[in-house]
């Protein structure tokens, strides 16, 4: 496999409350680390890119507002091994979740501060997150390993149709989700999930995957490409 100049990218959606909690497995915590342990496997301490996306806390100001997706908001973030427990502090953890009705606020994490919170779970829209790790990545060297976690059905199409136009020969997106919360027949006609249609493009379906696998479906494509 090779593994000069490959960056690892995490996309984590923050619409659930649960994502939040760090000691709960497929936490956003609890990606950021395997993320990082699949990032040593190229470059032993090189760290990685995060992007978050769901609902902006301030929706009429949208930097979307001209598109469908108003409303979402993606913040890029930088995680090393070395600052894992304050990037999980700063970007993966709600102090006042929990808060009671009569409870006065406590100092806010930056993802309090930055992305608002909803009755409904669905809150950010996933295609403006894919755009914003291509415009991020457009013109580096070397090659991209992207983890994006998806939950929700929507703009499954927009988001295989971009990458489909992507750089497919430097880019490997590699998404999963639970079947229940994701557009399953989409992902899985023609064999999309297995990259059949978009070659640089793989789904696994659940919440839980192998860092063994994920570098093995990275490494087939690499040969591939």
């Amino acid at each position: 496999m090779p593994s000069d100049d490959v960056r690892v990218v995490l996309a984590v959606p923050t619409s659930w409350n649960w994502y939040f909690e760090p000691n709960r497995k497929c936490s956003i915590a609890w990606y950021a680390e395997r993320a990082l342990q699949i990032a040593d496997e190229f470059h032993p301490g090189q760290g990685v890119d995060v992007f978050l996306y769901g609902e902006s806390k301030r929706p009429e100001e949208s930097r979307e507002a001209d598109r469908s997706d108003a409303g979402t908001e993606v913040i890029r973030t930088r995680l090393e091994r070395g600052s894992l427990s304050e990037w999980i502090g700063d970007w993966a953890v709600r102090p006042n979740m929990e808060r009671g009705i009569f409870e006065d606020a406590g100092p806010a994490s930056k993802v309090e501060e930055r992305l608002g919170v909803g009755d409904s779970p669905w809150y950010g829209l996933p295609l403006p997150a894919v755009r914003a790790v291509g415009e991020w990545n457009a013109g580096r060297e070397g090659t991209t390993l992207v983890l994006f976690w998806l939950d929700r059905m929507t703009q499954a199409e927009e988001m295989a149709r971009f990458i489909g136009r992507y750089d497919a020969s430097r880019t490997f997106w590699q998404f999963f989700g639970d079947p229940d919360d994701v557009h399953y027949s989409f992902w899985t006609r023609q064999g999309m999930h297995q990259g059949k249609v978009v070659p640089q493009l793989r789904f696994h379906f659940g919440l839980r995957w192998s860092r063994r696998a994920v570098l093995r479906g990275f490494s087939r494509w690499t040969k591939n490409v």
